[in-house]
Formats: C-alpha cells, structure tokens, sequence
C-alpha cells in the first residue's frame, strides 16, 4: 500500500464522522419534537397536563422584583414572614385557564391566614393575559415575566407551575401541571405545620 492510498484510508472516516454529524442533529430534533408532541405550548415551553408534587431543592427562593398588571410592583424580599405562592401561567396555555378558578378559590381559603399569591405570566402577551385574568376574575396580583428569567431562575421545566415559599425566604414545595383548590391548601398547610 502507497502513501496516497494510506492517506485516503485515513481521510474516509473522518469524512465519514463529519458527513454524519448533520443527520444525527436531525435526529436529535425530530426526537424532541416527538417526545414533545402536543405538550408543547407557543414559546416551545411544556404545558403540564396533569398534577402532581415535583421535586425542588430546598434553597433560598431567587429574589425579582416584578412590575404588576395593576400598575403596582412585586417584591420577593418584602415577603419575608408570609408564605407565598408563586404561579407560573400563560393564556395559551389549557390547563393554567382551566386552575385559574381552582387558584382563586384556594386563594379565599388561604389569603386571610397571611398566604400571599402572585401569578406570573410568561411568554404572553399583555392583552391576552389581562383577558384571562379578567374572565377569571382573578383576585390576587398577576405580573408579566416576558423573558422568561423568573421562570428560568426558578427552574420551572412547564406551565402551570407553582411554587411555595417559606417564611424564611426559601423555596420548599413545587407542584408541576394544574392543582386544584384542595391539593393547594393541603400543599400550604403542610408547610405551615412543618414550619420551627
């Protein structure tokens, strides 16, 4: 065997590895738009379509400050001692509208005892979030998050989405898909009972 034909032995796999790389991208892309299917929601965000408890690791809740629908402004840090409830929600999204009134009612149940809700409203647009909002008649503040940094810092992985807050700051339950009013006031109650 020759020099030229040790070189050109050498050269086929690597044009063979190159030549490759594209069609195994494809695949990866068609893989996850399989796997996603019809969960996927506009901004390519999953859309949960069935409640249950997620994990979260325990940790300092990321502080934002967010602009309100209302006109107002939403501090994390100013609702040290309170629980919060933190929900991330879209109007495109079926089963965020479909928990609304379930948020509502849990909000009536939990809001005299001190638990503070916030609706954060991702991907959206202000129109259409006031519409829902509106429709709803939902009576706890709701803000936009239109980049998506809250929901990014949080580490929400779909919508709805919703979160609970100690007293002291920390992140300490999550629910991933839609909750309904009971799954909520026993989600908050079992904190405030394991609270020192």
């Amino acid at each position: 065997m020759g020099a030229e034909d040790t070189r050109g032995a050498r050269r086929g796999p690597k044009i063979a590895a190159v030549a490759l790389l594209p069609v195994i991208g494809l695949m990866g892309v068609l893989w996850s738009a399989l796997v996603r299917g019809q969960t996927a929601g506009r901004s390519g965000l999953a859309i949960n379509t069935t409640g249950r408890a997620g994990q979260v690791q325990v940790r300092p809740a990321p502080n934002f400050e967010l602009r309100l629908f209302d006109g107002g402004a939403f501090r994390l840090v100013d609702q040290r001692g309170k629980l919060v409830v933190v929900n991330f929600w879209a109007s495109w999204c079926p089963p965020c509208r479909d928990e609304a009134p379930e948020l509502a009612a849990a909000w009536r149940a939990l809001g005299p005892a001190g638990t503070v809700f916030l609706g954060i409203n991702v991907w959206d647009s202000e129109e259409s979030a006031r519409a829902i909002l509106e429709a709803y008649r939902v009576p706890y503040p709701n803000g936009p998050d239109p980049q998506g940094r809250i929901l990014v810092d949080f580490g929400v992985t779909g919508i709805p989405e919703t979160y609970v807050v100690d007293r002291t700051g920390r992140l300490v339950r999550r629910w991933v898909g839609p909750i309904t009013r009971q799954e909520l006031v026993r989600l908050v109650e079992g904190v405030r009972r394991s609270a020192p």
